[in-house]
C-alpha cells in the first residue's frame, strides 16, 4: 500500500513567533494548528470572535489563562479543553520542557485578534 505525500509544506503561523507553530489544515471556516512552546514561552493574549479553540495536549504541560472571567486551566498529555469564542486567553508553557498541542479552531471565520493591553497587564505583574 502506498500513501500519498502532500505536495505543499505546512504553513507557518503568521500571528506570532514561538518555537514551532504550523498550520496543518485549513478551510474557510476551520483551522488546525500544531504548536510547540519552549519552556516559559507563550502565545500572546488574543481572542477569536467567531470560533472556539479546541486544545488537545500531545506532550508536556500548558496553562491556558483566560480573562473576564479570570480562569487558569492546566493541561497535560491527552487532556482537552475548549476556549469559548470571544474569550481573551493565552497559552503558557510553565514547565521545564517543551510542550506540544493541537488547536482546532472553528467552525466559523478563523481570526486571531491580538490583545496587546493584556500582554502589558501580564508583564506588569
Amino acid at each position: 500500500m502506498t500513501h500519498a505525500v502532500p505536495t505543499s509544506p505546512p504553513t507557518a503561523n503568521p500571528n506570532y513567533t514561538v518555537k514551532r507553530s504550523v498550520v496543518i489544515a485549513q478551510s474557510a471556516d476551520m483551522r488546525v494548528v500544531d504548536i510547540t512552546l519552549a519552556p516559559g514561552e507563550c502565545i500572546p493574549w488574543h481572542l477569536h470572535p467567531d470560533n472556539e479553540d479546541y486544545v488537545i495536549m500531545l506532550r508536556g504541560t500548558v496553562e491556558i489563562r483566560e480573562f473576564h472571567p479570570d480562569k487558569t486551566v492546566t493541561l497535560g498529555p491527552l487532556d482537552r479543553y475548549i476556549v469559548p469564542r470571544k474569550r481573551p486567553h493565552t497559552n503558557v508553557n510553565v514547565s521545564s520542557e517543551d510542550c506540544q498541542f493541537l488547536v482546532v479552531q472553528g467552525p466559523g471565520k478563523v481570526e486571531f485578534q491580538r490583545l496587546p493591553k493584556l500582554d502589558e497587564r501580564a508583564a506588569a505583574r
